[in-house]
């Protein structure tokens, strides 16, 4: 069974480029990224030489799927912000749920196998994650100015938003909690919109 975040890679056609990327993907779903060019290759049914006639390096094959996963974020967040049905708050915490959504599935110690095998494309992820939060703090001011969220200090609430990514990346942790990568996150978040005491 193909992983969700399989979803989407598919652009038509059977060029060996996109199987190669889709092939990998789901390799990354079964092995982490310790996978080889030669069990590639041997999934694909072509040799070794093939692949390197699209792609220089295993590691420019995990940059380009790394490229396509915050290319694909990035356009989920455009959408659920421009939704025309989803209130402001529910906005807020579809996109902070939705920003490594695309790994919901995986489990989450390959973030950290990812970092440990080809740690450029591990900090470009984690740069994305950290740094990307112009559409969140938009919709934040906005939530602010409607009497939607209270006037917290947003800087702060970022800190512990990643505070609590940076435990999700924890093998350590991570070993200990059998919950996806998404069903924590949806944790997390539900937390930090709604507090642990119940409201009258």
């Amino acid at each position: 069974m193909k992983p969700s975040w399989y979803r989407g890679y598919r652009e038509g056609g059977t060029k060996l480029k996109e199987r190669i990327l889709d092939e990998t993907i789901i390799l990354i779903h079964q092995k982490g990224f310790t996978f080889t060019t030669a069990e590639l290759a041997k999934r694909l049914g072509t040799s070794k030489r093939k692949i390197y006639e699209h792609f220089t390096s295993k590691d420019q094959i995990i940059e380009m799927i790394i490229d396509k996963l915050i290319s694909q974020i990035k356009e989920k967040e455009k959408v659920i912000a421009e939704s025309e049905s989803l209130g402001l708050v529910e906005k807020i915490n579809q996109i902070l749920c939705c920003t490594p959504k695309e790994f919901e599935t995986m489990d989450m110690r390959l973030l950290s196998d990812l970092k440990k095998h080809h740690y450029q494309q591990w900090e470009k992820l984690d740069y994305f994650l950290k740094k990307e939060w112009s559409v969140v703090l938009e919709l934040m001011e906005q939530g602010k100015e409607l009497g939607l969220i209270r006037p917290v200090n947003l800087e702060a609430f970022i800190e512990i938003y990643l505070g609590a990514i940076n435990q999700i990346y924890d093998p350590t942790v991570s070993t200990r909690n059998q919950q996806t990568f998404g069903e924590r996150l949806q944790t997390v978040m539900d937390i930090l919109l709604n507090g642990i005491t119940n409201r009258s």
